[in-house]
């Protein structure tokens, strides 16, 4: 999902569509990548 945002976002962004839309999507990726990586820190330091 965090991907698909990040694309999302871009896509917005170059197709120079109203900026709303193009935050929400960049967020959501921003949001899913930074979930990622906690649980990634998180699962390396437990094992």
């Amino acid at each position: 999902m965090s991907f698909s945002g990040l694309v999302g976002g871009v896509r917005g962004l170059l197709d120079e569509a109203e900026i709303r839309p193009f935050l929400v999507a960049f967020g959501i990726g921003i949001l899913g990548l930074a979930l990622t990586v906690s649980w990634v820190v998180t699962y390396v330091r437990e094992h």
